[in-house]
C-alpha cells in the first residue's frame, strides 16, 4: 500500500493574522474616519467662505465668522467623531445651513435620511428675525460629498 503525506504551512502565521485582526481594523476604520472628517470639515470650510451673500446692499459684510467658526474632533470610542459649526459668536450657523421661513425646504442630500434631517431643520424655520432667508448648505453638503467615499475605504480593509 502507497503512503503519501499533505503538509500545512504558515498556519501560525494566518492564526496570528487573524487574531491582530480586531485591532488592525480598528486602527485602519480610526484613520479612514479622522481622514473623513477632516475631508469634510475642509469642504465645509471652503463652502462657508464662499456663500453666497443675500443682499449685497446689507450692512452686513462677509466676515468668514462663519467658516472660522467650523471645529472638527477626531473619533474616539463611544464618543464618535465630528464636525460642527458656530459657537458663542456665531449663532446662526443653522439658519444659513436650512434657510428660514415656511415655504423653504432644504436640499434633498445624497446618502443622509432625510426624514431626521427635515425634522431637524423645521427647528430653525421659526423665529420673526430672520424669516425668508433661502438655505445655503455647506456643512450637510460636504457631508454627502465624502460620506460614500468613506464607506468604500472601510469595505477596502484589509486584515
Amino acid at each position: 500500500m502507497a503512503k503519501f503525506k499533505v503538509s500545512i504551512y504558515g498556519v501560525d502565521q494566518i492564526i496570528k493574522r487573524f487574531e491582530a485582526a480586531p485591532q488592525t481594523m480598528y486602527n485602519q476604520s480610526k484613520a479612514i474616519i479622522d481622514e473623513t472628517v477632516n475631508e469634510m470639515a475642509t469642504k465645509a470650510y471652503q463652502k462657508a467662505s464662499n456663500l453666497p451673500i443675500i443682499n449685497p446692499n446689507s450692512k452686513y459684510k462677509r466676515t468668514n465668522k462663519l467658516a472660522n467658526s467650523i471645529r472638527q474632533t477626531k473619533y474616539s470610542p463611544g464618543k464618535g467623531a465630528s464636525v460642527s459649526a458656530g459657537n458663542a459668536s456665531v449663532k446662526y450657523a443653522a439658519y444659513v445651513e436650512f434657510g428660514t421661513g415656511q415655504g423653504y425646504g432644504i436640499p434633498v442630500y445624497p446618502n443622509i435620511n432625510m426624514n431626521g434631517l427635515e425634522a431637524y431643520a423645521a427647528k430653525f424655520k421659526r423665529g420673526k428675525r430672520l424669516i425668508g432667508m433661502p438655505y445655503r448648505p455647506y456643512m450637510f453638503d460636504s457631508y454627502s460629498e465624502v460620506f460614500t467615499g468613506m464607506i468604500k475605504k472601510m469595505k477596502s480593509i484589509k486584515i
